[in-house]
């Protein structure tokens, strides 16, 4: 798809944006409680914005806890849901970390999305849990 990128946000006003987007999604769309969408965790993770035509339409954001990356935060705004966005940013997001050289790349899937993760390389490992009143399981990249 032309006409599409991602990065790293790298100012403030990048960021407000990737904030907005994740209010869209998770507060208005998944009724996530504002309390706990925005957290500690966002002053020191690594935010990606994605961008079609120059607008923002999705983001997310990684954690690097020791040599692991942690996947965050994924969103795609509804209407540009469905048109492959979610795929770029994810594999972005891998060469990322793999350019990082993590050992690990994981994340907490909202359960629904299961499949979806499993036709990008992710395999779920463990129990279904309950995160932000959404059930989630916990997936790997790879073999690992």
């Amino acid at each position: 798809m032309n006409n599409i990128k991602v990065r790293l946000a790298k100012n403030k006003k990048e960021l407000m944006m990737v904030f907005k987007i994740r209010k869209i999604v998770f507060i208005k769309e998944q009724n996530v409680s504002k309390n706990i969408e925005r957290d500690e965790f966002d002053k020191t993770a690594k935010h990606f914005a994605l961008y079609y035509k120059n607008r923002p339409v999705g983001c997310a954001r990684i954690r690097f806890i020791n040599r692991k990356a942690k996947l965050e935060r994924i969103a795609v705004l509804k209407e540009y849901r469905g048109k492959g966005f979610g795929k770029i940013i994810v594999d972005y997001l891998i060469k990322y970390c793999k350019k990082k050289k993590m050992k690990k790349i994981f994340m907490n899937a909202q359960y629904y999305l299961k499949d979806y993760y499993k036709k990008l390389g992710f395999k779920p490992k463990g129990i279904i849990f309950e995160e932000a009143g959404i059930k989630h399981i916990k997936m790997y990249f790879g073999n690992k």
